[in-house]
């Protein structure tokens, strides 16, 4: 190495051709069999160890004409066969000059360019290997990389090919070229067409920190500079795995494109070809591109096998799950209901073809928002399956897990753990604690408890699948991160932010090394990191974060993919946490358009944009375009997932707090009022909030039986108002009951004005309990509990609505129970403390009337 020509300088194509026609001649029996290290011993030290150089000193005095600057660099493994190496590299060559603009190939190849009779990386600084041969590499401007066998391919596990592979990808402007040698070509074609997994499993095998060498120097110093690199040996591997993976999908299409080429393109092989290079592209996100490889193999199919063939509904149901990918449910309904129309008539109602798209089409039902027909879709599955297979076998556990999942993403979080529990008993009883299956179970056990607001419980599944995941799949699984994103979310709803960020970035870390930086889950993870942040007060970075996740998102989804509007509406989040509301409802409209055109306007993702967008036009000052957004939420909230669910409940108290009054339901669909009555309502109002206000101040200045009377006269001011503002003949009681307004409260109030008169009306003792969320001592976790008012004066909270509270706070010593942080918060004061209540997913009771319930009953008691 010491002299610069080496780092520079190659060796000619015919010059290659010279050496391998010496090694036939001088080892006519045995050449095809020699390593490159046999080669090395037998061939170049004996021709140049009298002069002790390398062997392109030698051809540089007797054939000057075959050494000039380097175009290639060579990286390859010196275990492979010597034959196949220089094969490789005249077969480059070959199509380098059939080239338009072709230039000629002059090779960097070590066994040439070193002196093999010295060992010349032995003395050589630390700062070379880091710097000095990353820059020669540049400096070639191509990297050939011998690959073979590409099933388990050597040069992965080498050190030095490695770390060249990597100085050639991270430059910028240096090409890489991998390259099998022809018999290869052929086997990987073959095994795209049988079996594409084996073509997908190569890319999850570099592990650079694994990596060997056979001069334990040269892997020390490599090690060494992998580690000074920025992202050390994750962005080695991954740098790698992109660059393979990006061969394997051109070597897929290469495939097709060759069968076509040779006029092949019209059979049934070319078909099979087709569909198998879809399952390629669709395996590795390219769910456009596998579409079109689907439909063309199914106009083949078509026309072999007609409408009823098994291959046309194996097609079919292949684009069904493309186009669920992709986020568009409906077309994905569209090839998965022709697929089981072909597999009902040509295989039975009770074949597992028929039995699996049963499961696909509850899964599409399920991303479209449709819960009730995913639930009928997997009990027809269940059903099929607990006949043929019986109740404990795992394609019946598996089922069990769907249907938990939908009923769960209609918020019927009871019946969602029942039948995942079910589920669990099957994997455990027929697959055994530690398995892939039982830790999904668990999982799922997991998100439905975090959906119930119990997050202590969901942090225990999640660490039980966890640990069957580590141990069954390994540290570095999508899975294993899955778990670990799954862990931070539940940290965050506890508001432990630094747990919450060790397990995202645990996610993080195994995402960008095992499916590459540019993949949805590694976006996906960014955004969550990305919301955290926004939680604990750092925008900046929770900008730089979500916009990281964004760009990913377009470049492997596309602008229009519902995971991409996702990423937008976390952006929102930041925004509006900012305060910086119009930028918020920009990025919210953003996300709302995609999710409509992907999803349908009657989705709940879109319902919580819209809400999303009113509570910001709340916070703007804008009360008519907030309600507007809102009451659009909350009809889509009641018509998808029905009038009783947490997130329909929550857009009725956002809508009931944002009129400042209650609302009946409108959930059939949006009734428009007037502008003269919403300037009506806006002045009673106005009206009944001004009274509020007095009635405050009589309550803090006055005895009991002051309070009382003064509360009385304004409730009946109030009464008075709507009297003199209705029509005559308004209804009778009876339809007082049922617009909601109870208590013989007069209709038309809203919500103050009935609050006003409750409290004039009503007995001091009137029961107020529900589920709301307490922050612990030291400003730690909300967790949920279960409130109410006993009966020796206290606001008592427990875990459960049924048992006996274990906490009590004595009305008599709370100071004030008042709103805070724009009403997000409730804070009960005592001597010496403050209690700090949130509204629960539960929740049915605003805070704003647990305040008014808490002051009550401190001033009757005063």
């Amino acid at each position: 190495m010491a002299n610069e020509h080496r780092l520079t300088d190659g060796v000619s194509v015919e010059a290659i051709k010279t050496f391998f026609a010496d090694l036939q001649s001088e080892f006519p029996d045995t050449y095809t069999e020699m390593t490159t290290e046999d080669a090395c011993k037998q061939l170049v030290v004996p021709r140049t160890r009298q002069d002790n150089c390398a062997y392109v000193e030698q051809l540089h005095k007797q054939s000057p004409e075959h050494v000039d600057k380097a175009t290639v660099f060579v990286s390859h493994a010196w275990r492979y066969k010597i034959a196949d190496v220089l094969n490789v590299l005249l077969e480059f060559a070959d199509e380098q000059a059939r080239k338009d603009d072709s230039k000629p190939v002059f090779f960097w190849f070590d066994l040439f360019m070193n002196n093999q009779n010295a060992n010349v990386t032995a003395n050589l600084p630390q700062e070379w290997w880091s710097t000095t041969f990353k820059e020669s590499i540049a400096n070639i401007g191509h990297v050939l990389l011998v690959l073979m066998p590409w099933r388990d391919p050597v040069p992965l596990t080498r050190a030095w090919c490695l770390w060249e592979i990597f100085c050639g990808i991270s430059n910028e402007g240096t090409e890489v070229t991998i390259q099998l040698p022809k018999s290869e070509e052929l086997e990987l074609v073959l095994a795209i067409a049988g079996d594409f997994k084996a073509v997908t499993d190569t890319l999850v095998r570099v592990q650079a920190e694994r990596a060997d060498a056979f001069n334990p120097h040269d892997k020390h110093m490599i090690f060494t500079a992998i580690e000074s690199w920025a992202g050390g040996f994750s962005a080695v591997n991954q740098a790698v795995k992109d660059q393979l993976r990006a061969w394997c999908l051109q070597k897929a299409v290469g495939a097709v494109e060759a069968m076509r080429a040779r006029g092949e393109d019209s059979t049934d092989a070319f078909a099979e070809l087709c569909g198998a290079v879809g399952s390629v592209l669709s395996e590795f996100g390219e769910h456009d591109k596998a579409i079109a490889y689907y439909e063309t193999a199914l106009a083949i199919r078509l026309r072999t096998e007609g409408e009823k063939g098994g291959n046309v509904a194996v097609l079919y149901n292949n684009l069904g799950n493309a186009y669920f990918s992709k986020g568009d449910s409906c077309k994905a309904i569209h090839y998965f209901e022709k697929a089981l129309a072909v597999f009902v008539e040509a295989r039975g109602e009770k074949h597992p073809s028929t039995v699996d798209t049963y499961n696909n089409l509850g899964n599409a039902y399920s991303g479209k928002g449709d819960g009730d027909k995913a639930i009928e879709l997997y009990q027809k599955a269940l059903t099929i399956k607990v006949e043929t297979l019986g109740e404990k076998h795992p394609s019946t556990g598996d089922t069990y897990g769907n249907l938990g999942n939908a009923y769960f993403s209609k918020g019927a979080y009871d019946k969602a753990i029942e039948l995942h529990e079910k589920a669990k008993e099957v994997f455990v009883e027929t697959l055994g604690e530690k398995h892939p299956s039982t830790a999904t179970t668990y999982n799922n056990l997991g998100n439905t408890h975090y959906s119930k607001g119990e997050y202590d419980k969901a942090i225990t599944f999640y660490e039980k699948a966890l640990a069957i995941r580590i141990e069954t799949l390994g540290e570095k699984h999508p899975n294993t991160a899955d778990t670990y994103n799954n862990l931070g979310a539940a940290y965050v709803d506890k508001g432990e932010y630094g747990k919450a960020i060790h397990h995202y970035e645990k996610a993080l870390a195994v995402f960008v090394e095992m499916l590459g930086e540019k993949h949805p889950s590694t976006a996906s993870t960014y955004g969550n990191l990305g919301i955290v942040y926004t939680y604990k007060g750092e925008h900046d970075r929770a900008i730089q974060l979500c916009e990281t996740a964004l760009a990913i998102a377009v470049e492997t989804l596309g602008e229009k993919h519902p995971s991409t509007a996702d990423t937008y509406n976390n952006l929102g989040l930041v925004y509006g946490s900012k305060g910086d509301f119009d930028k918020a409802i920009q990025l919210y409209e953003k996300d709302l358009a995609i999710t409509a055109e992907a999803l349908g306007e009657k989705h709940p993702s879109v319902a919580m944009t819209l809400e999303n967008i009113g509570l910001l036009h709340a916070k703007r000052g804008d009360k008519q375009q907030a309600c507007a957004y809102v009451q659009q939420a909350l009809d889509v909230f009641a018509t998808t997932l029905g009038a009783n669910h947490p997130n329909t409940r929550k857009a009725e108290r956002n809508l009931r707090r944002i009129r400042g009054g209650a609302v009946t339901r409108q959930h059939t669909s949006t009734q428009h009022v007037s502008e003269s009555r919403l300037q009506q309502q806006n002045v009673l109002a106005h009206r009944n909030l001004l009274l509020r206000f007095i009635s405050s101040a009589v309550v803090y200045q006055s005895f009991a039986p002051q309070r009382n009377l003064l509360m009385r006269f304004l409730g009946a001011v109030a009464h008075a108002d709507v009297d003199a503002r209705r029509p005559a003949n308004t209804g009778s009681d009876n339809e007082d009951k049922k617009t909601g307004t109870g208590h013989g409260c007069p209709r038309g109030c809203s919500a103050p004005a009935r609050a006003l008169y409750k409290d004039a009306c009503k007995c001091p003792g009137e029961p107020v309990a529900g589920w709301l969320r307490k922050r612990g001592r030291r400003r730690a976790a909300f967790r949920p509990c279960w409130c109410k008012f006993d009966d020796d004066g206290h606001l008592a909270y427990g875990k459960s609505a049924s048992g006996t509270a274990k906490r009590r706070i004595p009305l008599s010593s709370v100071l004030s129970a008042e709103l805070a942080h724009g009403g997000e918060e409730m804070h009960v004061a005592v001597p010496g403390r403050t209690f700090v209540f949130r509204l629960d997913a539960h929740s049915d009771t605003s805070l704003a009337d647990w305040c008014t319930a808490i002051n009550n009953r401190i001033n009757t008691t005063t």
